[in-house]
């Protein structure tokens, strides 16, 4: 399987983006960084999370139930907060404590995932490559509506 195709590379693709952008916001003391730093966080952390949530947690769960359950309640936690920052103006002053702690959720979230779920899933027998591509088309047809909505709203104003 190459690269292109294999899941657990393109999640920790996703993973390194989250954790470069979380190093800008979390080291940055310039509010415009740390406004588009925010802007791009919240989209990857959601674009991600539909993706594990939807294809790769229902394809990997016949590895161990109980490990994919706990990484799925991370979510829950992390989908709240998200959608209350995505709501909310970056310069709310409840806004930089709880953009924190998403991060804080999500980064060990991510260690937990690299540490314990992908070196299991190597070992392991599940297909790999189906999942690699429900993923791939999963992603685009979520850029594609993404797209779509764009366009939409660029045509109200």
């Amino acid at each position: 399987m190459d690269n292109a195709d294999d899941p657990i590379q393109m999640l920790v693709r996703d993973h390194d983006t989250v954790r470069k952008l979380a190093d800008k916001y979390l080291n940055s003391s310039d509010i415009e960084v740390k406004k588009q730093a925010a802007t791009q966080l919240l989209q990857a952390i959601h674009t991600h999370s539909r993706l594990e949530e939807s294809i790769f947690y229902p394809n990997v769960r016949c590895l161990d139930d109980n490990l994919v359950r706990h990484f799925e309640q991370d979510h829950l936690k992390v989908d709240d907060l998200l959608a209350t920052l995505q709501g909310m103006a970056p310069d709310e002053p409840r806004a930089e404590p709880m953009m924190r702690e998403m991060l804080k959720s999500v980064l060990n979230h991510i260690e937990e995932e690299e540490g314990e779920l992908f070196p299991r899933l190597r070992q392991s027998s599940v297909d790999m490559a189906d999942i690699g591509l429900q993923m791939q088309a999963f992603e685009a047809n979520l850029v594609h509506m993404q797209g779509q909505a764009s366009d939409r709203g660029s045509r109200r104003r």
